[in-house]
């Protein structure tokens, strides 16, 4: 079942892959792992009518729409540092955050070398 491929191919690259919603036209799954400074980073993406092309290509629009910045600036603080297990400095947390974009592509790059 491509559900069982997609979920093997994550896995074995050291994701956690999980199906958060499954209906008659798509599933949608979700794809979770600790940066390189520890944080739980995840992202969903979706497959429509078991199409391995049309699940590579979402989770390709989620990679060019991932903006390290942007993800840093979410977990900073009043105090204008790292909150709610983020690191402390910016400079840390940005590079974390450059650090998942890694991680997604590398994890894009094993899905479309097995399934096209």
């Amino acid at each position: 079942m491509n559900t069982d491929r997609i979920i093997g191919i994550a896995e074995s690259n050291g994701w956690t892959a999980t199906i958060e919603n499954k209906t008659h036209e798509a599933i949608t799954f979700e794809f979770s792992k600790m940066t390189p400074a520890g944080q739980d980073f995840s992202f969903c993406a979706e497959m429509k009518e078991n199409d391995y092309s049309n699940f590579i290509e979402n989770v390709e629009e989620y990679y060019q729409a991932y903006d390290p910045d942007y993800e840093a600036s979410q977990w900073i603080g009043k105090d204008g540092h790292g909150q709610h297990g983020a690191p402390y400095h910016i400079k840390d947390l940005i590079e974390d955050m450059i650090a998942a974009e890694d991680m997604i592509w590398n994890l894009l790059c094993e899905f479309k070398d097995a399934l096209l």
